[in-house]
């Protein structure tokens, strides 16, 4: 639907929404009518009676108040679970929360995607004390099956966040792009420091899978001191470790090589392994504010993190074997004198002519007639085969610091400045460069990748008071200016260098190709601001809001976008709320610049190279390539809020986003005398340097998600017994491709069947997360859970497998020791050791895979944890 057509039905909706809300509203205020008694003071539901600060802008206001939907989670909500990443934890109690684990994947093995309302991880905002927080430096690049739905997205890195620095998660399952800015479309998480001012509290954790595996540490330090008389210094700093996982089988091949040649082959004879990486690192976090006067404060907040991973890439077969084909960086095919003796002629006199010796580069043999064939002689080092392992040295900080008070009138202002950067040092162990031969290293670091963002932000809120409403006008404005700099740091000499035997079996470091001085360079967009934001209780019963924003980018034209909201109280327990909004994301400097050679696999399960090019390039454009647009989306909501009871609340609300001209990425296979083959040569492309898949990323996918979310919360009081608290959630969510544009020029669409169809099915459209707590009178908590994934369906390399629903339940049981001095924690997630069903597809069977890489809640089974924790 075009905007204006949306503008339209907005204003229709919101037209309609506040006729319904105000004729009850002024009738009672007519002389005609009987005067209504005013709405008593709100209640205050169990578990929902925090104040919330996110999506309002009006202070005082609580989940069930406000006029979006608001989740609220505890610390201890996280931190009563077996993973020490934030991205699991909050994946397991927010039901439109979602994330997957991906092996061999490069750096999305790492750096976690998470998906909000089934939409990208870049289409959620996230916050931190109300700040935007930096983007990772990583481009999910990966294609199938390494996860559609994550596919090009750029997005913050909630690992970098530990639990023990949060004070609460609030999450505003609402667009807000007409409030924050870019990003917002499937809504906010703002996440609240810690602002304990007097205290140490020091945690230690251990836990590991049934399996045995994957064993995890950690340990924090979270330290509150005052500043002045209402001042605090707030300080965590955690240190964690994790084990690998492995739960794949072996590969068809590597079972072949291993017993022609036992102990050979990589990973125990398995030739790749499939689970999670290892890793490990320090997380810290601080918040202080420091008091000036009664009226005016400093405030400041900021994280440091150093973290280290590792994990493996696909296996490559040796030279030798019977019935199994040698990898090509070391023979060109299985027969040694394959290629014309020519070709090796040729081959021989051009590494002589560069002064070189041929032993370094190739083998000598008898039967040819150039006395060499086309085999690396640097496979003697491999009788089993090699399996790179990919590792990445992650450094992140950010810094944010500002100042803010109160007039004397009642006008608010704050004033901040931030920077904070995220940098991915990429190595690569056990590989080579097969061009250079024997003299190839057999480690390399391929580049650094940076992503650097700044921004200052100028905000006030003033109480309009006046007589026409029932109360102030909440009048927020302000601007904001942000810049964005991605930046590729070339990798050593050898990961990317060209040697003599590139044209018959590839360049660059082998599974992840370095980034030349051509490629690295530094690249920056900016963007301003200016926003209003209005909000105010109309009537005793009638609350409305009404947001605009104007932003001006470098990166693409300027945007208007809006919002309006509204919520009526039909009765002391219940009420309805609604919202319409437009939204929008603007494509980041890495989507726009990112350039990158991996190694995937094709439909065969053999391994080819996978190139990502600038939109900007030669080769993204001679393959019709245009300049990226931002995405636009259009939504509204519609929910229901009952609270009958001080101990019981119900919210129920409907959703519908429309987002036009996604930004995905348009992936071509090259094969020798393809169309395709011939727009990269004639653009100038070598044929050594067209890699088997190219891709680039393009808008062209309009999509529209719809769904329900629900909350039930209920406490139970049960007497001598303690009190329980139930706590249900529900989340519907589907996700249709609506268009499909084509790529110009030709009939073909710039995503494939298969793209569609994970973007549709790859997520359970149904989730659900049931929760009881027990506090006892005997200084002990029982924590339950369940949580539920229905099934869900994966389309990969031809093939579409279907995987049945799942629930899986956790159980934690704390002690407080000591006077509440002292808390012991013993529990386990996933108790009932629950795996998805088995993988069905033949190549990812072939390359040892078990249980499908899009599970929504891993494969490593069951897993236990004991933690201790010791107040001062």
């Amino acid at each position: 639907m075009p905007r204006t057509h949306r503008n339209r039905l907005a204003l229709a909706v919101i037209a309609a929404l506040a006729t319904g809300a105000a004729l009850p509203a002024f009738a009672q205020e007519s002389p005609q009518a009987p005067a209504q008694p005013a709405e008593p003071a709100a209640k205050k539901p169990v578990e929902l009676d925090q104040l919330v600060v996110t999506g309002t802008r009006v202070q005082g206001r609580s989940p069930t108040q406000s006029l979006s939907p608001v989740d609220v989670f505890s610390p201890a909500k996280l931190e009563k679970q077996s993973s020490a990443d934030l991205t699991d934890q909050l994946a397991i109690v927010v039901p439109s929360f979602n994330t997957q684990r991906f092996p061999i994947a490069d750096g999305t093995a790492f750096i976690r995607p998470a998906s909000l309302r089934n939409l990208p991880p870049d289409e959620t905002l996230v916050l931190i004390n109300g700040k935007r927080r930096h983007r990772s430096a990583l481009v999910n690049l990966q294609a199938e099956p390494f996860g559609t739905i994550n596919q090009g997205a750029q997005a913050v890195d909630y690992g970098q966040i530990p639990s023990a620095a949060i004070a609460k998660v609030e999450v505003l399952r609402d667009g807000s792009s007409a409030q924050y800015g870019s990003d917002a479309i499937a809504g906010v998480v703002n996440i609240i420091l810690n602002d304990n001012a007097k205290g140490v509290r020091i945690d230690g954790q251990y836990g590991s899978t049934y399996k045995g595996d994957g064993d995890k540490w950690r340990s924090s330090f979270n330290l509150g001191v005052p500043l002045m008389e209402d001042g605090f210094f707030n300080l965590t700093a955690e240190y964690f470790e994790s084990d690998f996982t492995s739960r794949g089988i072996p590969r068809a091949d590597a079972a072949v090589v291993e017993a022609a040649r036992p102990g050979q082959v990589p990973f125990e004879g398995l030739g790749q392994r499939w689970g999670d990486p290892n890793a490990k690192g320090l997380r810290s976090f601080f918040n202080a504010e420091l008091p000036l006067s009664e009226n005016a404060s400093l405030y400041g907040f900021g994280s440091y993190g150093d973290s280290k991973f590792d994990s493996s890439f696909f296996y490559r077969t040796p030279v030798g074997v019977a019935g199994v084909a040698p990898r090509g960086t070391l023979m060109v095919d299985a027969n040694a004198d394959g290629l014309p003796d020519a070709v090796d002629q040729a081959l021989v006199n051009s590494i002589i002519g560069q002064g070189l010796n041929p032993a370094d580069y190739l083998t000598a043999s008898a039967t040819s007639p150039s006395g060499w064939v086309a085999l690396n002689p640097i496979y003697t080092q491999f009788p089993g085969g090699y399996t790179p392992t990919f590792a990445a040295d992650i450094m992140d900080y950010e810094g944010v610091f500002g100042a803010k008070g109160k007039f004397d009138s009642g006008l608010r202002w704050d004033a901040s400045l931030r920077q904070g950067e995220n940098r991915v040092y990429y190595k690569l162990i056990n590989s080579i460069n097969p061009s250079l031969g024997v003299l190839s290293p057999t480690s390399f670091e391929p580049g650094i990748l940076t992503q650097l963002e700044r921004g200052a932000n100028l905000d006030f809120t003033y109480p309009w008071q006046n007589d026409a409403f029932a109360s102030p006008i909440n009048v927020a404005f302000g601007g904001e200016w942000r810049e964005e700099t991605y930046k590729i740091g070339e990798g050593d000499p050898a990961s990317f260098a060209v040697g003599p035997t590139a044209a018959l079996f590839g360049f660059g470091s082998d599974g992840f190709q370095g980034d030349s001085p051509e490629g690295a360079g530094k690249f920056s967009q900016y963007s301003r601001a200016a926003y209003v934001d209005l909000e105010a209780d109309v009537t005793q019963r009638w609350s409305a809001g009404v947001a605009g924003r104007f932003e001006d980018s470098s990166a693409f034209d300027s945007t208007f976008d809006w919002k309006l909201s509204s919520r009526f109280a039909a009765t002391e327990t219940l009420a309805f709320r609604a919202t319409v909004n437009t939204g929008f994301r603007a494509p980041t400097p890495g989507q726009i610049n990112t350039l990158d050679i991996t190694t995937t696999a094709n439909a065969s399960g053999a391994l080819i190279p996978q190139g990502t090019f600038p939109v900007n390039s030669p080769a993204a454009i001679a393959l019709g390539a245009q300049p990226l647009t931002a995405e636009e989306s259009f939504a509204y909501s519609a929910g229901v809020v009952y609270t009958p009871t001080e101990n019981f609340s119900l919210t129920v609300d409907y959703y519908n986003i429309e987002i036009d001209d996604r930004i995905a990425l348009r992936n071509f296979s090259i094969t020798p005398g393809s169309p395709e083959e011939a727009a990269l040569l004639a653009a100038g492309i070598p044929a050594s340097a067209i890699p088997g898949q190219v891709s680039y990323f393009t808008n062209g996918v309009d999509t529209t998600v719809r769904g329900v979310d629900l909350v039930a919360i209920y406490k139970a009081d049960f007497g001598n017994w303690g009190t329980g608290t139930f706590d249900a959630r529900h989340s519907w969510n589907k996700q249709d491709v609506d268009h499909v544009d084509l790529i110009p020029g030709t009939t073909t669409p710039v995503l494939d069947a298969e793209r569609v169809a994970d973007l549709e099915n790859q997520m359970p459209n149904n989730r659900s997360v049931l929760t009881f707590d027990w506090q006892s009178p005997w200084n002990f908590t029982v924590t339950t859970r369940a949580n539920y994934y229905d099934s869900w369906e994966d389309s990969t390399f031809g093939e579409t497998a279907s995987f049945g629903s799942s629930w899986l339940f956790d159980l934690a049981v704390s002690f407080d020791l000591f006077d509440d001095h002292a808390h012991l924690t013993v529990g386990g997630n996933n108790i009932f050791d629950k795996y998805p069903d088995k993988q069905t597809n033949s190549v990812l069977n072939f390359l040892g895979a078990q249980y499908p890489l899009s599970s929504p809640y891993g494969f490593n089974g069951g897993e236990w944890y004991v933690k201790v924790g010791v107040d001062f």
